[in-house]
């Protein structure tokens, strides 16, 4: 039987890939924000950040120079938050950014 969307015993769908990458969140009414994505997935990435933002709010990922990634905020914790992407990004997308942006050791 499939998990349902959105529990909080969810199992991840999607292989998650350490990185260190610099990324930009844009927010509707108060522009850009530099940030470092920690890892990422075809379906979303875990964020460091020290903007305060809320669970459920929309914003635009930007990383490296791909076309901006509508988000939304799935979880908040201090310095971090988790983003689940609106469409599933393709699996070379993932595997370029990833390779691009090698995690620290």
């Amino acid at each position: 039987m499939r998990p349902e969307i959105g529990s909080l015993h969810d199992q991840r769908t999607s292989f998650r890939v350490s990185l260190s990458a610099q990324g930009k969140i844009s927010e509707p009414y108060h522009g850009q924000h530099a940030v470092e994505l920690l890892d990422i997935s075809s379906t979303g990435a875990r964020i460091a950040t020290y903007r305060q933002f809320q669970t459920g709010q929309s914003v635009y990922l930007t990383i490296d120079k791909l076309q901006s990634i509508k988000c939304a905020i799935r979880w908040v914790k201090p310095g971090e938050i988790g983003v689940s992407f609106a469409a599933k990004l393709h699996v070379s997308v993932v595997d370029h950014i990833a390779a691009a942006n090698r995690a620290r050791r």
